[in-house]
């Protein structure tokens, strides 16, 4: 039988009971892994954590997978590398940057996953909250020191997939074997219908007001603080506009006051994240016509990807991320990160309503060739191509 062992840096929490605690979105992703794997499936995770957003209590015997979980520090268990056919192991902690040599002389091959490039894990050691600046200076020291042990790692691998093409940029060439892809969970039946394109482009042409959203932490990094800036700048233009911002996080209670002072509540409203297959992605099908990101991220961002395929193109801040995205997609705009060039954008958009609804359909197509079973069965078909697996 073939085995495929995953080495997971997600958080697990175990129980007095003995359940886990897991990561919904991570359970529903190691599924796919165990219905596409011809085999046995081990996931090795470590303790430590203090926490699991979006955690789901499992009994051991619910999983798909056999879980093993290891005190930090605690060796791999050498059995578990004799028996894979497969170790797809986590890169972005740095944590097993010697699987090269511990898999040298065994039949199982190697397959690295990485997220992050170096720009991305030295702007967070720089702006690491709650450290002082020695702290921070050390984080961006341990950064730099362990590059070239990652690349040399990357490099020895036998295979290498990069979320995202920030990571393919920075470390693709680096292994001859190497697939990009963007991780989301915008499923096939999420997916905007043609019912729900035909209905915004009528709404769009009809001249209804123009209803943005935006799903993200309400944060300075995801430019939660800009938002209210924009909708103030936006109707100081004489937009007829809605924005429906899903979110929580630390400033929200500031933005919530800053709508009041401005007066916006007509037109701006803030709400947690409801779930998103049952509530989050109709209203964005039925209701939105263009996504705000005003971000500045160099990391992944499902939500773009999810955003897109629920019908909307996204007007996002020029960061490296949706930058990169946007030329691929076609499926929305960049402007400067300022909340002027996004106001003074969108009431362009208003006037040019053919434009958003050419941008949606490119934003649909793109997300439909990224979907959440699309992007695990191109993941699994190279793991079992570098096993030799048919």
């Amino acid at each position: 039988m073939s085995t495929l062992l995953i080495i997971s840096p997600a958080p697990v929490l175990e129980t007095p009971s003995g359940e886990v605690v897991l990561d919904s979105a991570f359970t529903e992703g190691m599924k796919l892994h165990c219905q596409l794997w011809p085999g046995r499936v081990y996931c090795l995770m470590r303790r430590g954590a203090q926490d699991v957003p979006n955690g789901m209590r499992f009994s051991p015997r619910q999983l798909d997978f056999s879980l093993i979980v290891l005190d930090r520090g605690a060796p791999l268990p050498e059995a578990l590398l004799d028996e894979a056919r497969v170790v797809y192991c986590a890169a972005d902690d740095m944590a097993y940057l010697d699987m090269p040599a511990r898999l040298k002389g065994r039949a199982g091959k190697l397959v690295y996953t990485i997220e992050r490039p170096l720009s991305e894990r030295l702007r967070l050691a720089a702006r690491e909250p709650g450290r002082s600046a020695l702290s921070r200076l050390r984080g961006v020291q341990w950064a730099l020191s362990h590059e070239p042990a990652l690349r040399r790692a990357l490099r020895r691998a036998d295979g290498l997939h990069c979320n995202g093409p920030l990571a393919g940029d920075a470390y693709g060439r680096l292994n001859p074997s190497t697939l990009v892809y963007m991780d989301n969970r915008i499923r096939l039946p999420v997916l905007a219908r043609e019912a729900d394109q035909d209905a915004r482009a009528e709404r769009l042409r009809a001249g209804a007001p123009l209803t943005l959203a935006t799903v993200a932490p309400l944060t300075a990094e995801y430019g939660a603080a800009d938002l209210i800036d924009i909708a103030k700048r936006v109707q100081g233009l004489g937009v007829d506009f809605r924005l429906q911002i899903f979110g929580t996080g630390p400033l929200s209670a500031d933005m919530e006051a800053a709508i009041a002072a401005h007066g916006l509540q007509d037109r701006v409203h803030l709400d947690a994240p409801p779930g998103f297959d049952t509530r989050m992605a109709p209203y964005l099908r039925a209701t939105a016509d263009v996504f705000l990101a005003p971000w500045q991220v160099t990391e992944p961002v499902s939500g773009l990807i999810e955003a897109m395929g629920c019908g909307l193109p996204v007007l996002g801040y020029a960061d490296p991320f949706w930058r990169r995205v946007q030329a691929l997609s076609q499926g929305g705009w960049t402007v400067r990160p300022v909340p002027a060039a996004m106001a003074r954008r969108i009431a362009a958009l208003d006037k040019d309503r053919q434009a958003i609804i050419d941008a949606s359909a490119r934003a649909l197509d793109y997300a439909r060739a990224n979907t959440f079973e699309t992007v695990f069965a191109r993941r699994m078909s190279h793991l079992r191509q570098v096993a030799g697996i048919d």
